[in-house]
């Protein structure tokens, strides 16, 4: 059951100029999480900002978010520092299906590696062979890289030069084969990478980002489109925080 918490930061460090990485105790969220899920976090401001879970330590009982300031909620939460105490829901939302026996391809843009980042550290520890391909807009905004990683700039000073299916265009075929894709990050970027992975016959799932205000499926502020599965209806309307935020590619009207 998805609950509230009242937790209290353990630390805080800055990845970049506009980005904090948040650890924050709370043993049920840490226990009970997986990877795609996210938490909305209360600030002063009227509503909660929900942010992808990018790691948890179960010993420990915490969990980490990534946090880009974008506005005044952000600048917020960003600022929070060791001792603090704050008003914590979730883990919320339908993650990603990890299954033993399979492979996969990790895809991140921009923001969208803290989620990723979760995924491939549970599939690091379970064994599970994957590869991960990220795409950020220049050298300055690179957080969470990884040595093991493929990564991508579109201003061409870090990694490959240019975006993330640049990057996939450079998986050698047994890489590629039989894989299941997951994308988190921009929506252009995500129907891109659909796309891609659809044109090789591969499986895609993408994360929705869409705004998220309550994050329990009662506002319908994040309702995106998804092909209908009754006939004569050309879509339906599902909620990105409760039916998502992870969907198959193929069934999101982009």
């Amino acid at each position: 059951m998805r609950k509230e918490y009242l937790c209290n930061v353990v630390s805080k460090c800055m990845l970049n100029a506009d980005t904090a990485f948040i650890e924050i105790k709370c043993p049920e969220i840490a226990s009970e999480a997986y990877p795609g899920q996210f938490v909305n976090i209360s600030c002063s401001r009227f509503l909660k900002r929900p942010f992808g879970i990018a790691s948890i330590d179960k010993a420990n009982g915490t969990f980490k978010i990534g946090v880009k300031v974008v506005g005044k909620g952000t600048t917020e939460i960003a600022a929070f520092d060791a001792g603090q105490e704050i008003n914590v829901l979730g883990p919320l939302g339908n993650g990603f299906d990890i299954e033993e026996g399979k492979k996969y391809i990790l895809v991140a843009g921009g923001t969208g590696v803290f989620p990723v980042n979760f995924a491939h550290e549970v599939m690091a520890g379970r064994g599970i062979e994957h590869v991960v391909v990220e795409g950020f807009r220049c050298k300055d905004q690179i957080v969470l890289d990884d040595p093991s990683y493929i990564l991508t700039t579109d201003a061409g000073d870090a990694g490959i030069h240019g975006n993330c299916c640049n990057g996939l265009d450079t998986l050698s075929e047994e890489q590629v084969k039989d894989s299941v894709v997951m994308c988190v990050g921009p929506l252009p970027m995500m129907k891109a990478v659909g796309n891609w992975a659809t044109s090789r016959g591969l499986k895609a799932y993408v994360s929705m980002e869409q705004r998220m205000a309550c994050g329990i499926g009662i506002c319908l502020v994040c309702i995106c489109k998804i092909k209908a599965e009754k006939a004569g209806q050309d879509f339906d309307h599902k909620r990105c925080c409760k039916d998502g935020p992870v969907f198959p590619f193929e069934e999101v009207i982009w």
